[in-house]
């Protein structure tokens, strides 16, 4: 036979050749290996931080009405139905209302679906109890609302979910459309590339792909959309190694965490635990067979298959999934039936969150920023539990936007503060007339001069410096000439330009007298004042000047809400908070509600009689409007006005909550509303859809009380039509005081028998 050298010579050089590409293959394997299994093992996907506001929690007695908690359970995106067997759905009969609570991982803890049947009396929860078995419950907690999210630079937007929360319906149809055989191949099938391949020969054009979810996978995490033979080739080793080295589940599990969804706005919807709140309102648990089918399908082309501007494109294909489905007893017959004939029905809003409350939210981001997270809390992503009250927040930014009724404020800014004080939170803030608008936030950096909301502070701290010294202390309401800064003569007015005399501590306050208010305030001490302030948590720059006796001290509305919340506590100071908890998506703690830096800043007799003072403010001095639109409510609170109308200010303290509001405008223009006719009537507006609690008068340890001459503030007998009744320490009543404040003397017969 005779030898061909040229054949020898290219068999030789084949071989050559191919052990080079071995040799090359190899070592690109061994990197591969060495780059991406650590990456993929830590670095697969960046989560957001996902943003809750507080639980609603319903309880026996609550002052709810049935349509109120409904309201709840439609933002919640909860659904009407006849039957509640399905979590995530309410029915209605009359005044009772069942309600089949989602399962939910909360911040203390995961806590299973529950069915509940709640029954309402006089706009009142009456009973709360559980069904079937009918035990009587206190109370309901419902999942929180999602009100923001805090991506990472990708912006992609993710729910990191566990495989075993997935329904096995949706891992069984997803491997039967896009990989039958993810469980028995090395992350690449030959045999899928080479149908695909014939499939897609015979029809002229692409109609079929070959690659597995592992190299579906690996395409979205690390590679470009480029239909290259590099790229491929790529993908197909990074498939290998990966599946080499992580077992079939963890990929899967990537594989729904990762897959794309779609668009929310510049925000990337990705994996299967946020695409069905997306386009469902549910937790993946929850979904039904015609939504599993629906976003199964979707996984080939989310764009061409956007089920809101395509439905009928997106309905041909669930329903091609579901036959699948069916064929491959996925399915009962009836179960197909019923789904098949479902329309597509996805929430109409194109944005995962409804309602962003930008203000509120960049005091979240400001707060978490000063708290120490694990350095690749991306990785598994954040849960934050905020203590933000939709209800309330709602109602401040509706007051907000509305303005003062019968004012035209077109030009006027402010601000809207409401905090928890006995739990130090933040339940709402608003920043600025336009609720929506990111840019300056009124609520935290506007710098105000707080004009007379100095007063409590001022005789608090006249009180504490002084045990003498209490709601009945005498001072006079006379002209009084001192120096300035500057060494001119500086003569404080009353609003009315008119001097009352001698009166009570308590009328000085009740009616916002400034001269009383200047005489104790330097009585105390500018520097004392000023050390008080920074007790009860101010930290802007205060002048030593005697003006700041009428409020010459400028300070944000979450500054007066914190000053304020001292004196609602029973004097003691605590930060307010945004942030209640942090977990990790799948509930780990990571920042687990720290106590709360308390402080006493005043006695507990001192921020009663402060209350109570502020009380008499509502129900009959400066601020009796409040008080005459809830009657039978006691609240305090305390009005503010400074110079030239400028600013309006009103604090109210009710059972729960410290409000503050402010207008003005950007430019310090005069408003020409004072606290009484600007702030003031937008509390009361807040009111009327928040309801306040009634805030207790019952006088503190160590006060009872007292009858008091209403201008000189001696104890008088309880019998006198001039005493006023105070709270105060026991004072002993003088032998022979009479209604006029003075001891009469006795006749010398009286002396002589001893009458």
């Amino acid at each position: 036979m005779t030898s061909k050298p040229w054949l020898n010579y290219i068999i030789k050089t084949g071989l050559k050749l191919g052990l080079i590409v071995v040799v090359i293959a190899t070592f690109y394997l061994i990197y591969l290996d060495a780059t991406l299994t650590r990456v993929f093992a830590n670095q697969r996907y960046q989560a957001p931080a996902l943003v809750y506001a507080a639980e609603k929690t319903l309880r026996v007695g609550d002052s709810m009405s049935q349509r109120q908690v409904i309201d709840v359970l439609e933002r919640l995106s909860y659904q009407r139905s006849g039957s509640t067997e399905a979590t995530g759905y309410f029915s209605v009969s009359g005044d009772r209302l069942m309600v089949h609570r989602r399962p939910f991982d909360f911040a203390d803890g995961p806590k299973m679906s529950q069915r509940v049947e709640l029954n309402f009396h006089r706009e009142k929860i009456a009973t709360i109890v559980s069904w079937p078995d009918g035990r009587q419950l206190d109370s309901i907690q419902l999942e929180p609302q999602l009100i923001g999210r805090i991506n990472s630079l990708s912006n992609e937007d993710r729910l990191l979910v566990g495989l075993e929360m997935i329904p096995s319906l949706m891992t069984e149809t997803l491997l039967l459309v896009e990989d039958k055989n993810f469980y028995h191949h090395s992350g690449v099938s030959p045999l899928s590339v080479l149908r695909a391949l014939v499939a897609n020969i015979r029809a002229g054009r692409t109609v079929q792909g070959g690659s597995t979810l592992t190299q579906q996978l690996v395409k979205n995490l690390y590679l470009t959309r480029d239909q290259t033979l590099w790229r491929k080739f790529h993908e197909a080793m990074m498939s290998l190694v990966i599946d080499y080295r992580f077992d079939k589940n963890t990929i899967l599990e990537t594989y729904f965490n990762e897959v794309y969804f779609g668009q929310d706005g510049r925000h990337a919807i990705h994996g299967v635990g946020l695409a069905s709140q997306y386009y469902f309102g549910r937790q993946v648990q929850e979904l039904t067979a015609d939504q599993v089918a629906m976003l199964i399908a979707m996984v080939k082309g989310p764009s061409y298959y956007d089920p809101r501007r395509y439905p009928e494109r997106v309905r041909e294909r669930r329903d091609l999934v579901l036959r699948l489905m069916y064929e491959n007893n996925l399915l009962s017959k009836s179960d197909f039936i019923a789904a098949i004939e479902t329309d597509i029905k996805v929430r109409a809003s194109r944005r995962l969150v409804e309602d962003s409350f930008p203000h509120y939210l960049e005091r979240v981001k400001e707060e978490l920023s000063r708290i120490k997270l694990p350095p690749n809390w991306q990785e598994n992503g954040l849960k934050i539990f905020t203590a933000l009250d939709i209800e309330a927040q709602h109602q401040a930014e509706r007051v907000m936007a509305d303005g003062v009724p019968g004012r035209d404020i077109k030009d006027l800014e402010g601000a809207f503060v409401v905090s928890d004080y006995r739990n130090g939170t933040l339940v709402a803030l608003v920043g600025g007339r336009n609720a929506n608008q990111v840019g300056f936030n009124r609520a935290i950096k506007a710098l105000r001069p707080i004009g007379s909301l100095i007063k409590p502070i001022i005789y608090a701290t006249a009180m504490s410096e002084s045990e003498s010294m209490g709601l009945n202390s005498h001072v006079v309401d006379e002209a009084v000439t001192l120096s300035d800064e500057r060494g001119k003569p500086w003569k404080p007015q009353n609003y009315d330009s008119e001097f009352w005399g001698d009166m009570t501590i308590y009328d000085a306050l009740v009616y916002s007298r400034n001269l009383p208010a200047v005489r104790i305030g330097l009585q105390v001490g500018i520097e004392t004042l000023i050390t008080q302030l920074r007790k009860m948590g101010v930290v802007t720059p205060i002048r030593d000047y005697p003006s700041l006796t009428l409020g010459a001290v400028e300070m944000s509305p979450l500054a007066v809400s914190r000053v304020f919340s001292s004196i609602a506590n029973d004097g003691v100071f605590q930060p307010l908070k945004t942030i209640n908890a942090i977990t990790t998506h799948d509930g780990l703690p990571v920042y687990d509600n720290p106590q709360q830096v308390k402080k006493r800043v005043l006695s507990a007799k001192v921020a009663y009689l402060t209350r109570y003072a502020m009380a008499g403010v509502v129900s009959k001095g400066t601020a009796h409007a409040l008080g005459e639109a809830f009657p039978g409510t006691p609240m305090a609170g305390k009005t503010g006005t400074t110079n030239d109308y400028k600013d309006s200010w009103f604090v109210s303290i009710d059972g729960r909550y410290v409000v503050t509001a402010w207008l003005g405008t950007d430019d310090n223009q005069t408003t020409w509303l004072s606290g009484s006719s600007g702030a003031l009537p937008m509390v009361s507006r807040f009111y009327q859809q928040v309801k306040p609690e009634p805030l207790s008068l019952i006088p503190v340890e160590g006060l009872t009380f007292q009858s008091f001459h209403k201008e000189q503030g001696t104890r008088i007998p309880d019998s006198c039509q001039q005493a006023v009744i105070l709270p105060a320490p026991p004072t002993p009543l003088t032998n022979n005081m009479n209604c006029d404040a003075q001891v009469e003397e006795k006749s010398w017969l009286e002396r002589l028998f001893g009458g």
